[in-house]
């Protein structure tokens, strides 16, 4: 047995079903042994490691096992630091496997040459080089518990080119393949915060994407509701208490969260962060006042400690066990009706939801995004999975398509990355493949990865793409508007036609354009058989519901 073979074992071992990636020289060796074991290891050829990397990222999401990108030596393995720093920021389980230059080439500075492992440190939670294949298992099975110990991570192994087919004495290689360190929960400190929360006149549960990737959402729901405290959430949190739920007031901070989830955080004389920390995006940058005492349950301390918003009082512990504890714990207390908070959070609410039906009700053209959106969410089976890129088209499946699932809206949101919502919709239709997936898109971001429309139609990922398009980086064009007094440079472009394109790659492609098109055009996309882009024409003035005010003064500040 050799050292891919090896590899090819302990991915097996770990469970996982595919691997994304682009060959080159310095990994052929690897895909020849992969050859082999195409029945049990689904091998997908990416046309950008970019590509290749956030598909292995969003199924390390979804599933809990890290999701795997082989890249080539050099240049390609660099493509993939967006997606590795997408990751990392969001806590995501993968593992980067990359080909290197022959070990006597090792430091010569030749082609294909890159110090892998000092570039990618900053950004994953360990990096490795395979020197000898006598030790691949090792390091395997050590690279494997970094990326789902603690706060879940990307890792890298450098495999050099001369390696793979090294042989070992062994047969039969041996894995240690389980999480290294759960912190132990100490009862007490369960105790103390419920016993904040009875003494809190404004109690405020934050759901974060901790609560999603321990599969917590259960137990979130039970605490909030035997406690009545209202649940705001992190973009990553989106889901892990339904939207529609009347205690959830949706998603705070910057890129998508709105005025009652805002108000309430600020207003809050108590706010219990669970499965995350106030980070620069749930603060915009720290500048959203939070006037009251600040309690963090999180698995990992760093974390918390390093934060730049220092918590009143922090507990080191896994979500989940903190969970199971306090429902126990809240089984007998009887919550006051707290009416003068709910009498603060109630207009903001009427307010937030005047706004979002006045776009719904919008009959202008050019399209407005919102009502498109909303007329998706109606179309939707309840098994659907919503990605999204970076810009303002966030927003619209922010306040226009309510998630009512944990990890069935995925984003890149605490790197802000563009580029990543098409690969993880594709990615997330190859493990859910009953599923409908809808990458909502702008135009900027889908221009990024649509190369990637070849991998879809020749992999048979029937994928939906909703690009709204405005011919401009909008959230930039704004910020020149308003802040630059109208000094337009590099923000305003033209595009291709987005369904043209996409029938070219053998996908089928609409162009929305009017109102009276809208549900027969996404109904008609839906029924595709393969993959489907819809090119919506927006108003480019069009302004999604968001918290203005607060990202001003972000902005500003």
């Amino acid at each position: 047995m050799n050292c891919a073979q090896v590899l090819i074992e302990g991915f097996k071992a770990m469970g996982a079903r595919r691997i994304y990636g682009v060959i080159g020289t310095s990994n052929i060796s690897f895909i020849d042994a992969l050859y082999d074991h195409q029945d049990e290891i689904r091998y997908i050829s990416c046309r950008h490691e970019q590509v290749a990397a956030s598909m292995a990222d969003a199924e390390g999401r979804l599933t809990g096992i890290p999701g795997v990108a082989l890249t080539h030596s050099g240049p390609g393995t660099l493509n993939t630091l967006i997606s590795v720093g997408n990751a990392y920021k969001d806590c995501s389980p993968m593992i980067v496997l990359s080909g290197a230059v022959k070990r006597k080439l090792k430091g010569s500075g030749g082609m294909l040459e890159a110090d892998h492992r000092n570039i990618f440190a900053p950004l994953c939670k360990g990096v490795f080089r395979v020197e000898d294949a006598g030790y691949t298992a090792a390091v395997f099975s050590k690279a494997y518990t970094l990326a789902v110990s603690g706060a879940r991570g990307p890792v890298l192994i450098e495999v050099p080119e001369d390696v793979w087919g090294e042989e070992l004495e062994v047969e039969a290689p041996t894995f240690r393949l389980s999480a290294d360190y759960r912190p132990p929960l100490h009862v007490e400190d369960v105790w103390r915060v419920l016993g904040m929360v009875k003494e809190a006149s404004r109690p405020l549960l934050l759901a974060g994407g901790g609560v999603a990737y321990a599969r917590s959402s259960d137990l979130l729901v039970r605490f909030a509701e035997a406690v009545q405290a209202p649940v705001i959430t992190t973009g990553n949190g989106r889901g892990t208490i339904p939207e529609d739920h009347p205690l959830c007031l949706g998603r705070a901070g910057f890129g998508g969260g709105n005025t009652v989830a805002d108000t309430a955080l600020s207003e809050a004389d108590l706010v219990i962060g669970l499965g995350c920390t106030l980070s620069d995006m749930t603060t915009y940058e720290y500048t959203l006042p939070v006037k009251g005492e600040v309690v963090l349950v999180n698995i990992d301390l760093e974390a918390m400690v390093t934060s730049r918003f220092q918590a009143q009082y922090m507990v080191e512990a896994d979500i989940k066990d903190f969970l199971v504890e306090a429902v126990g714990a809240a089984r007998d207390y009887r919550p006051p009706l707290r009416e003068a908070w709910w009498g603060l959070i109630e207009p903001k609410r009427r307010e937030w939801k005047s706004q979002v039906e006045a776009a719904i009700a919008s009959d202008k053209v050019p399209l407005s995004a919102g009502r498109v959106v909303h007329e998706l969410s109606l179309l939707l089976p309840d098994e659907h999975i919503i990605t999204v890129g970076g810009g303002t088209h966030v927003l619209y499946p922010m306040a226009f398509l309510p998630c009512l699932e944990p990890l069935t809206y995925l984003s890149a949101v605490n790197f802000g990355a563009m580029g990543f919502g098409f690969p993880a919709a594709l990615s997330a239709k190859l493990v859910y493949p009953d599923k409908e997936v809808v990458a909502v898109l702008g135009d900027g971001d889908f221009m990024m990865t649509l190369q990637d429309l070849e991998t879809a139609c020749r992999e048979g990922i029937k994928v939906r793409v909703l690009v709204i398009n405005d011919n401009m980086y909008r959230v930039l064009n704004l910020r020149q508007r308003l802040q630059c007094g109208g000094r337009i440079l590099g923000t305003c472009h033209s595009n291709p036609d987005f369904a043209a394109l996409a029938r070219s790659f053998g996908a089928a492609g609409f162009r929305l354009e009017r109102v009276e098109d809208i549900v027969p055009m996404l109904g008609e996309a839906l029924a595709a058989p393969g993959p489907a882009v819809v090119d919506v024409i927006i108003d480019p003035d069009d302004l999604p519901p968001l918290n203005l005010e607060a990202t001003m003064r972000m902005s500003m500040g």
